[in-house]
């Protein structure tokens, strides 16, 4: 299985649950590869993302480079050496 190096870009509210790492070498090539390797180092991120359906929550969108991985292949979206993985949390109110 290939390492791949992606930068990490989350907002403090998450990112202080990975200890605000902003590059991560992890095995494989796709976003499901990429979770396991962040909920096996730092725990619980995978409860923190997705309900137990296994949808992300509708609160989080996530980002490989700039789309979305609604509008890719979901969880088994493929991440390649030096894309930027963003997580962006909605906001409502008025």
């Amino acid at each position: 299985m290939k390492t791949t190096n992606v930068t990490l870009k989350f907002p403090t509210q998450f990112a202080k649950y990975i200890n605000n790492i902003e590059q991560l070498n992890f095995e494989g090539n796709t976003f499901t590869d990429l979770v396991n390797e962040l909920d096996a180092t730092y725990g619980n991120v995978r409860e923190r993302l997705f309900e137990e359906s296994g949808k992300v929550r509708p609160y989080i969108n996530i980002f490989i480079d700039k789309k979305n991985i609604k509008s890719l292949q979901g969880m088994n979206s493929v991440v390649n050496e030096g894309d930027q993985i963003s997580l962006l949390l909605s906001r409502a109110g008025g």
